[in-house]
């Protein structure tokens, strides 16, 4: 249902003047009972205290005249609706006032909601030493201050419904008389729109009466009429000059377009064959870490399968001799001859010594363990080489980055081993999110340099590999002791082709590479040296969302 704003404004201020009397009206009534209570609990503790004291002799001394003659005294109090006084065996000594109120039972009133008979029931104990002796028991009609507040609360009520009648009379005059200005700004609204389709601005302004806000925004919209209109002048006049302006643009546009076509054309060509020398290069810095490894990686493969080839031999030897003992068991038949068999076994035996069959035997485990140890480390060598060779591929996957590091340190042991000790310090880290191949490169680049540094000085140095976590990220921490960088170089350090390396030795690209690998995968690596003493290579890289699955070293070798 659609209200009006006169209704809504009646409604609206109705409502808020009767929550305001309701809650008037409520902590009036509440303040008036509360005032009206003490009054009427300090009326009766008062009298009872003061009665208590006049009659305690006599109760004590049990002068039932006095106590007669003090009841009566209070009696005159118009007030009072009845005394009584009992002794601690409780006997009336005295009693006087309403025989309906004396006849019912006495029970002690502590607020006036209790009081459903009109008579405020009080008493008080006279106690000497601890011995109770008797009480007082007296009853104060408080008929006329119930009245006395039915009477305020509806003298309250009905100055609260004339009120609200009243307000509901503003509100509606006061509706009236904001609608009958609202309408009219309304009016002049329409007008406005017509005026605007038909392109007819000649309306009559509204009315600007009184001096209130609504004349105000009467003023203020008959004065953006009037704007309007001259706005709407100015954009015709626009118009008829942006019509001319298009003519001329659309040829120049037309000719902008073709040459921004074949500009476009040439901005294509040159990013593909950006884009080609760029893979051109990172295949040269890939082919160039293969090259450095290759010698190494030949050397670390030939000598497992050198002692292997030994080891088969060896087999070979030891199978020849079982296979010859062996035809010789084979001769011992159940039914030949027994000096036949005699001279048999006694051939086997001294074949069998001859020929030291118990080191045979023992000497068979060793080299079998020997030899599947070799091809062990032959398989993890293929393994890093199949990891080595996805520098190619754009694919990530959930890996641990310490095996990596192995892997790598595995790849690039034949180049490390006779000029540096590695040490590792690998913390627990969760699974990262990356590309085990360019990782595995990045890692290869910073190893071999760190040798290469430790080689420049001569003597045998330390590279110390270190891995944790920090917060959301892990942490590569790669240092070696080698010959360090000077302050003028390590600014330039990850620029392309700059190398401090001779000619002939180096392609400027790695660490280039290395740091787009790094900001690749989201993370950043930073450098510090000092020349004659070392460097740290420091690689920070995201943990992400490790819900997946952990790669095994099975997927990784495929």
């Amino acid at each position: 249902m659609r209200l009006s704003l006169r209704t809504k404004t009646i409604a609206g201020t109705a409502i808020i003047e009767a929550t305001l009397l309701v809650v008037l009206i409520v902590t009036s009534l509440s303040f008036i009972n509360s005032l009206t209570e003490d009054s009427v609990l300090k009326r009766t503790s008062t009298t009872t205290n003061l009665f208590a004291s006049t009659t305690k002799d006599a109760l004590l001394t049990l002068d039932l005249a006095s106590l007669e003659a003090s009841v009566q005294e209070l009696m005159t109090n118009p007030d009072i609706a009845y005394v009584r006084v009992i002794d601690n065996q409780q006997r009336i000594l005295a009693v006087s006032g309403d025989t309906s109120s004396l006849s019912s039972g006495f029970t002690a009133d502590t607020t006036l909601a209790n009081v459903n008979d009109g008579v405020f029931d009080s008493n008080r104990r006279i106690v000497v030493s601890g011995h109770y002796y008797g009480e007082i028991q007296l009853g104060i009609d408080i008929g006329y201050v119930q009245s006395s507040l039915i009477q305020i609360r509806n003298w309250i009520v009905s100055l609260a419904l004339i009120e609200l009648g009243l307000v509901a009379l503003f509100s509606y005059g006061l509706g009236t008389y904001l609608t009958s200005q609202l309408n009219t700004l309304r009016q002049g609204a329409k007008d406005i729109v017509n005026a605007i389709k038909t392109s007819n601005f000649n309306t009559a302004p509204i009315a600007e009466k009184g001096h209130d806000e609504l004349t105000e925004l009467a003023k203020t919209f008959n004065l953006l009429v009037k704007n309007l209109e001259t706005e709407y002048q100015s954009r015709l006049e626009a118009e008829n000059e942006l019509t001319q302006l298009n003519q001329s643009l659309e040829e120049k546009i037309a000719r902008r377009t073709q040459a921004l076509s074949e500009k476009n054309e040439l901005l294509e060509q040159s990013n593909k064959e950006l884009k080609e020398t760029q893979q051109q290069l990172f295949q040269a810095e890939k082919m160039a870490s293969v090259g450095q490894l290759a010698a190494g990686v030949a050397h670390e493969i030939n000598n497992p399968v050198g002692f292997v080839s030994s080891n088969l031999n060896t087999l070979t030897d030891y199978l020849s001799m079982f296979q010859i003992l062996m035809t010789l068991v084979k001769k011992l038949q159940p039914d030949a001859d027994i000096e036949a068999q005699k001279a048999l076994i006694t051939e086997i035996h001294q074949f069998y010594a001859q020929h030291d069959f118990d080191f045979i035997s023992e000497d068979v485990t060793p080299l079998i363990e020997e030899s599947v140890e070799g091809l062990a480390r032959v398989s993890e060598i293929v393994k890093g080489l199949k990891v080595f060779s996805r520098i190619d591929s754009d694919e990530k996957q959930w890996f641990d980055l310490n095996h990596c590091l192995n892997t790598t340190l595995t790849m690039v042991n034949n180049k490390l081993k006779y000029i540096c000790k590695v040490e590792k310090q690998f913390a627990d880290l969760p699974r990262v999110y990356f590309n085990v191949g360019k990782l595995t490169q990045v890692f290869t680049n910073l190893l071999i340099n760190a040798g290469q540094a430790i080689e420049a000085t001569g003597k045998q140095g330390v590279i110390t590999v270190h891995t944790y976590l920090q917060g959301k990220q892990v942490i590569v921490d790669i240092t070696d002791t080698g010959c360090g960088i000077s302050e003028e170089n390590l600014e330039k350090l990850f620029n392309p082709f700059f190398t401090t390396k001779p000619e002939g030795q180096g392609t400027g690209l790695g660490l280039s590479i290395t740091y787009g690998i790094i900001q690749e995968h989201g993370g950043s690596i930073e450098v510090t040296s000092k020349e004659g003493e070392g460097s740290r290579f420091i690689i920070t890289l995201p943990v992400g969302d490790n819900s997946q699955p952990l790669q095994t070293q099975t997927s990784e070798a495929q």
